[in-house]
């Protein structure tokens, strides 16, 4: 009986194996920073003024950074998707992103993701806490994030708010969730921007 069930699961195991290397593997999605023009694109006069930004990591919830996309399914249970992952890790995406987009809205070449590799003096620093970022149970992308400009010499808040961005979900799919997450966060990049604009016409 011993030997019947040792060569019972030898010939499962090459069956197992070769029904999960049948898979195809997952797609790979990644938030998009904002198009823009020329004229306050990298490298443009306006840019070459533009104030001197440091963006920290952003602060994401552990069940949202993970490599499959999470959605919302009921108040309190959440689902992971099987065949859609990021492309790299949210909180990077997402700090990406941010960094990304104020570079253009301010506009500014001297926006950096923090830690520098090299010494700048900075005249603001900008800190991101994101407490939700998925599609709801209602079927609306959204996105609740305390977000704060800081002056970096000072560390004192020159501007900041907690607020809360919701985007339908148009269409079908992962890629729709996945754009309407983008729409969220280039509202959120736009509100920081206009917070360092502030800021910076009160020195």
């Amino acid at each position: 009986m011993r030997r019947f069930r040792l060569g019972l699961l030898a010939l499962l195991i090459p069956l197992v194996a070769g029904c999960a290397g049948t898979l195809p593997p997952p797609d790979l999605h990644v938030l998009s920073s904002l198009p823009r023009e020329a004229a306050t694109g990298p490298g443009s006069p306006a840019a070459a003024r533009g104030p001197a930004v440091g963006v920290e990591q952003a602060n994401i919830p552990e069940y949202l950074d993970r490599p499959e996309i999470v959605t919302r399914s009921g108040a309190n249970t959440i689902q992971v998707s099987q065949g859609d992952r990021w492309g790299q890790r949210l909180q990077g995406d997402v700090t990406r992103v941010v960094a990304d987009n104020l570079r253009g809205l301010l506009p500014s070449d001297n926006v950096f993701v923090l830690p520098l590799r090299r010494r700048e003096q900075l005249a603001y620093t900008v800190t991101l806490d994101v407490t939700s970022f998925e599609r709801d149970a209602s079927g609306d992308a959204v996105l609740n994030a305390y977000w704060s400009v800081l002056d970096a010499q000072t560390e004192v808040e020159r501007a900041g708010a907690r607020a809360r961005y919701v985007e339908p979900v148009e269409g079908e799919g992962i890629e729709a969730t996945v754009a309407a997450m983008n729409r969220a966060l280039n509202a959120l990049s736009r509100d920081i921007a206009a917070g360092i604009r502030r800021a910076s016409a009160r020195r």
